[in-house]
């Protein structure tokens, strides 16, 4: 696997971080496979230490531009460095090399698979799925969803590859280099939230390529608590969709200002604004 990337970005997550590059270097992954980005946070200095440390790959952004801008900075890197294949990996990711070497043959052996991934379970419950495959309503103004979201694995018959998808989650997702020169990166200004989705839209509109998740290999997530920040992102984000792919944008502008109003009686005036600003923002700027 000399010829793949693995990179993770890190932003204020230094302990997640540390931990993902040791446990993959404890199972022999190569450093020369591994790149770091921080993307301007308060850890910089710890993940470039450590980074050196290590004998891993490393950038340190001078700003946060965000999901796809992070990557892209060492998706650029990594193909200087001849790499052909990309794995972009959170710090919250919980897995182990054997599962990256099969998504790694799968892209190997697989030449009609673009974009692969792992199912995804919950690291505090690993007998419950997250992900099997992300899905994408756009008569609901690209509504997101995911394939046998919060089921248990026992009750479950999957195909070993699950290729009625229309993404793949961004938190594990392995590619390969010839997507690029089709598609092009992962657009930063979607900041964060909706860029693997509008990415992999993308793919299957104006490529031949697969998506798929990979069902008898699995990672595993942490389940974080959502914010006024979060919401803003995903309210802008899927107006900027239905823009672009002729989504539903009655049905999220309608669900939308429901949850503004109810947000404003509750008195949560920070998350009601961030509802708003993510309407106004995502019918009217410019994408």
């Amino acid at each position: 696997m000399k010829d793949l990337a693995i990179i993770i970005l890190n932003y204020n997550s230094f302990d997640d971080t540390s931990r993902e590059v040791n446990k993959l270097l404890e199972q022999n992954c190569p450093e020369t496979s591994i790149y770091i980005v921080d993307n301007d946070s308060r850890d910089k200095d710890k993940i470039m230490n450590f980074a050196i440390q290590k004998k891993v790959n490393y950038i340190i952004s001078e700003k946060n531009g965000g999901y796809a801008y992070g990557n892209n900075l060492a998706i650029k890197q990594a193909i200087a460095d001849k790499k052909k294949y990309f794995l972009l990996l959170n710090p919250d990711i919980d897995l182990d090399l054997a599962t990256i070497e099969i998504l790694y043959k799968d892209l190997e052996h697989k030449p009609e698979i673009g974009v692969i991934g792992p199912r995804i379970c919950y690291r505090n419950n690993s007998n419950t799925i997250y992900s099997d495959g992300g899905l994408l309503y756009p008569e609901k103004g690209f509504m997101g969803g995911h394939t046998n979201f919060n089921t248990s694995h026992f009750e479950v018959q999957m195909p070993t590859y699950n290729d009625k998808i229309d993404y793949v989650d961004g938190s594990v997702l392995m590619f390969r280099k010839e997507l690029l020169d089709e598609v092009g990166l992962m657009n930063e200004k979607f900041f964060m939230y909706y860029e693997e989705s509008e990415w992999c839209l993308r793919i299957k509109r104006k490529t031949n390529w697969k998506l798929s998740v990979n069902t008898s290999v699995s990672a595993f997530n942490t389940y974080s608590d959502k914010g006024s920040f979060y919401e803003y992102y995903m309210t802008r984000n899927r107006f900027w969709l239905c823009r672009l792919y002729d989504g539903n944008t009655r049905f999220v502008k309608k669900e939308r200002w429901r949850l503004a109003k109810e947000s404003f009686k509750r008195k949560d005036f920070s998350l009601a604004k961030a509802y708003l600003k993510g309407i106004l923002d995502g019918l009217y700027s410019k994408i």
